[in-house]
């Protein structure tokens, strides 16, 4: 299971989202995948879950909403890639 990037966001680091990489299989050998991306509402708030965080464990992450995060993950990958929320509603 590759868990995503807000997932890990939510718990704290409790639940750490991986780096998504596909090996070639070797020849004769197939390889199926099936991906399920589930994202929330674009202005959904992105922050740490209360039972995830205390006093000695404090948020590794700050809130952010669901739409910036996936913008700020998409323009990591693509650098001429226009990213802020705003942005979206002018393009």
């Amino acid at each position: 299971v590759n868990i995503g990037d807000m997932f890990e966001r939510w718990t704290n680091g409790k639940f750490r989202s991986t780096v998504h990489r596909v090996l070639t299989p070797r020849v004769g050998n197939e390889r199926y995948s099936v991906p399920f991306f589930f994202e929330p509402d674009f202005d959904a708030l992105v922050k740490c879950l209360d039972v995830c965080c205390s006093e000695d464990n404090p948020p590794k992450f700050p809130p952010v909403t669901a739409g910036q995060h996936l913008l700020n993950m998409y323009a990591k990958t693509h650098a001429d890639f226009c990213h802020s929320a705003e942005d979206k509603s002018t393009n």
